[in-house]
């Protein structure tokens, strides 16, 4: 199966570096260390985004120490160990809250992920939305939900450790499970608009899924409240992490029952039955796809195309 774009390709997550408290001093002392600058969870790239260049940039250690600022006050996390080295993050928004003067003192810029990621190798983007994903997780969870008390960063940015000893909870990344829907009837496909969309752009349905659910109740559930259709046979495709801020997509593919469309005004501005023929032709009435990188147009080239398990 294809791999889908923000998914980690070939990396070894390496628990066992994790574990250490010196972590970050032995991932260091690599000669391939690669260092992801951030700042918010936003990468650091070469130039800003009007240059029309997306390239990331990535320090070796020896740079990293010529850099002006406290280390040890950043937010670091280790990414994990590909073919060409290991790889850690660091987050310098603790250290400079203004990215523009902190962007300046590393002779860069940091650029959105929205906007800037599509531009991006594959492995690069990955990593990208990893570090992301970690850093907006630990600055979102400064404090124990359990008594209030601060946390600590631990194993190596994955682990968040209450300060108090009376409490001592440990906290770990959040990732939130989100189905993402392909509904359609009779060679149609439904497409929807939401008003937090770009604009112009439709859409397949999604959601979050609720407590108690299985995925496949949460994509008949999504699907009658946001359309008011009944679906059968939600089959399950794939997945793709989705850091905005921690998201983890699960595709499915089903069929509806009715084709009668009853929005939620609240949810959706409009939504629409496309003949497979015409997803394409979209574009000559004004109306964009989803991006490439998005899981949503995954479903919908496959579904066009008539693959195997879409149809």
């Amino acid at each position: 199966m294809e791999q889908l774009f923000y998914a980690s390709v070939g990396l070894d997550r390496d628990a066992e570096i994790r574990s250490s408290s010196r972590w970050r001093q032995q991932v260091l002392r690599e000669s391939d260390v690669r260092i992801l600058v951030c700042h918010g969870g936003d990468p650091l790239f070469s130039q800003p985004e009007e240059s029309g260049a997306h390239e990331i940039v990535m320090f070796d250690a020896a740079r990293l120490l010529q850099l002006d600022f406290d280390h040890e006050a950043a937010n670091w996390a280790y990414l994990g160990r590909h073919a060409r080295g290991p790889v850690l993050a660091l987050d310098i928004s603790p250290l400079e809250s203004d990215r523009d003067v902190a962007a300046i003192a590393l002779n860069g810029a940091f650029g959105d992920m929205r906007t800037r990621m599509a531009a991006l190798p594959h492995e690069e983007a990955a990593l990208a939305a990893q570090a992301r994903a970690l850093f907006l997780w630990q600055a979102r969870h400064r404090f124990c939900g359990v008594c209030g008390h601060p946390n600590h960063v631990a194993e190596a940015g994955y682990r968040l450790q209450c300060s108090n000893a009376a409490c001592g909870t440990a906290h770990f990344p959040r990732t939130d499970p989100a189905v993402i829907m392909l509904v359609h009837h009779d060679d149609h496909v439904l497409l929807a608009r939401s008003p937090q969309f770009l604009p112009d752009m439709v859409s397949v349905l999604a959601g979050f899924v609720e407590p108690g659910e299985t995925l496949e109740q949460a994509v008949q559930r999504e699907v009658y409240e946001e359309v008011g259709l009944r679906t059968k046979t939600p089959r399950y495709i794939a997945s793709q992490p989705w850091p905005f801020p921690g998201s983890l997509m699960l595709g499915f593919v089903c069929e509806a029952e009715n084709t009668d469309i009853k929005i939620d005004h609240n949810e959706i501005e409009y939504a629409m039955w496309v003949p497979r023929n015409e997803v394409h032709d979209l574009a000559s009435r004004g109306i964009k796809l989803p991006r490439e990188i998005s899981i949503a147009r995954y479903l919908l080239e496959n579904w066009t195309q008539g693959r195997n398990g879409f149809i």
